[in-house]
């Protein structure tokens, strides 16, 4: 009786086998970053395959075909060692048993030599194997539709009475990909109905609209077509597209996916290959992640100033010399500066819970002298504020607006002048005094601005607020510039 290998020793005889691709053939071929980003990508892609996660050993093994391509190594003995294990993983995984043929023949292609692993080898996987091997086997020759998982069906094309619901093309959903890398597709469209091209439409995460492509077939694989994705759509946390085969009259004959119900990609940063995993879905609009703005950390650091209209009494002089008091109404100003820092989460994609703080410097008061004694005035006032921010936009904009409402407590100042009529002598010979008015304590206010995304997670930002205070009535507007980051 023989023991089936477990699946330790499996993983390490396959990471054993992936480990030979680093030697390459002549010293001019040598690319070592990327054929070790390769052998990396594979070993992930083995031990998904052993743990039975299919999808995402699909995903690590079409990121590594992509750095084949983008690298100039398509007929690398690693691109070969990718093809086989992406076949084995077509055909012992996902049960695309044409496509699986599909990947041995390029595999065969760029080294007829290679052979399929033992510990990766069962009875349907050697018939595949065998028939590639074949001159005269050629895969989607039967015309056979690929059988797609559970729940993956796309949705049926349009109908009318002249003729049946529009054919499905044969694809391998692509579910997950590197951001900013272009991504290939594949398809194979049944002969006999006529296609006179086949189109890969797409749209980033930025995007309005759907872009197309026209695929090209597949050298010496019948019935396939391939065409990639371009990086500069890839720069979101999602990619949505669909395959389209059209008549010379560029009539719809067969589709996977459609405008209205595409199939998506969901994107990572390269450097998160390894958190790849199945079931991460999403939809246009749903999509997560630091570019689309998703769950995360909300950080805004901003200075500001303002001013607007307040009513009290100025802080160090509410009397005049006579002992009456003194009220000032009007407009004043928040003086030099405050800083606006704020730290909060996403409660939904497009949803912030926050707090923010407002730190101002008061500048331009003066001392009041009273006897033998000098007062100081105030140069610093505090707040904080809790804010919910809501930004209409889609996620992945560029350009975000946003809205924000929020409540707090703490000390707003202005600098004002003291009127000329007041009977003041402790400010100096002048009839006049540089003095303040406080505005608080509770602070009840609403803003708007805007988000203008510079990198991934790292953007400016700029947003009014109008704050009003009581029971020191005061109504001030604020203008807070700085950068965002979003993590």
């Amino acid at each position: 009786m023989r023991l089936e290998p477990s699946p330790i020793r499996r993983a390490a005889v396959f990471a054993c086998l992936v480990l030979a691709l680093a030697a390459p053939a002549r010293a001019a071929e040598e690319n070592e970053a990327a054929l070790s980003k390769i052998v990396e990508l594979n070993k992930k892609a083995l031990v998904a395959y052993d743990s039975l996660e299919m999808e995402t050993a699909s995903a690590l093994l079409h990121q590594a075909l992509n750095v084949c391509k983008k690298e100039g190594l398509e007929h690398h003995p690693a691109a070969a060692r990718t093809h086989l294990h992406l076949g084995v993983v077509y055909i012992s995984g996902l049960k695309f048993p044409e496509l699986g043929l599909a990947e041995f023949r390029e595999a065969l292609t760029i080294d007829p030599k290679i052979q399929i692993a033992k510990s990766q080898s069962n009875p349907e996987v050697q018939a595949a194997f065998a028939e590639a091997q074949s001159p005269d086997a050629a895969p989607g020759a039967t015309g056979k539709r690929v059988p797609f998982p559970t729940g993956q069906e796309p949705p049926a094309g349009p109908a009318s009475d002249a003729a049946p619901s529009v054919a499905r093309i044969n694809h391998p959903p692509v579910t997950h990909a590197s951001q900013g890398q272009a991504i290939e597709i594949k398809a194979q469209v049944p002969p006999g109905m006529g296609a006179a091209k086949v189109v890969l439409a797409y749209r980033g995460q930025d995007a309005d609209d759907f872009l197309a492509r026209e695929m090209t077939p597949s050298e010496g694989v019948k019935g396939w077509v391939h065409e990639s994705i371009p990086a500069e759509a890839t720069r979101g946390a999602w990619v949505a597209y669909y395959i389209e085969a059209q008549d010379a009259d560029d009539q719809t004959v067969a589709q996977n996916g459609s405008p209205e119900a595409p199939r998506q990609i969901t994107l990572v940063p390269e450097h998160a290959a390894d958190e790849l995993r199945p079931g991460a879905t999403g939809g246009p609009g749903k999509a997560r992640g630091k570019a689309g703005l998703g769950r995360g950390l909300w950080m805004v650091l901003a200075l500001g100033s303002g001013g607007g209209y307040h009513r009290g009494s100025p802080e160090m002089n509410p009397k005049d010399a006579s002992g009456h008091g003194l009220t000032d109404s009007g407009f004043g100003t928040a003086q030099l500066l405050h800083l606006a820092p704020e730290i909060g989460y996403f409660q939904r994609d497009n949803l912030i819970l926050s707090a923010q703080g407002r730190f101002q410097y008061v500048t331009g008061t003066q001392d009041v002298h009273i006897g033998q004694k000098t007062y100081h005035p105030a140069v610093m006032a505090f707040a904080g504020l809790a804010k919910v921010t809501w930004i209409p936009s889609r996620p992945g904009r560029r350009f975000q607006p946003f809205g924000s409402a929020m409540v707090g407590a703490g000390q707003i100042r202005h600098g004002i002048t003291t009127p000329a009529s007041a009977n003041l002598t402790g400010c100096g010979s002048g009839p006049t005094c540089q003095d303040t008015v406080l505005g608080g304590l509770g602070l009840l206010g609403v803003g708007a601005g805007f988000r203008y995304r510079l990198t991934e997670g790292f953007g400016f930002y700029l947003a009014v607020n109008l704050l009003a205070g009581l029971p020191h009535f005061m109504v001030n507007g604020d203008l807070n510039a700085g950068f965002v980051l979003v993590r």
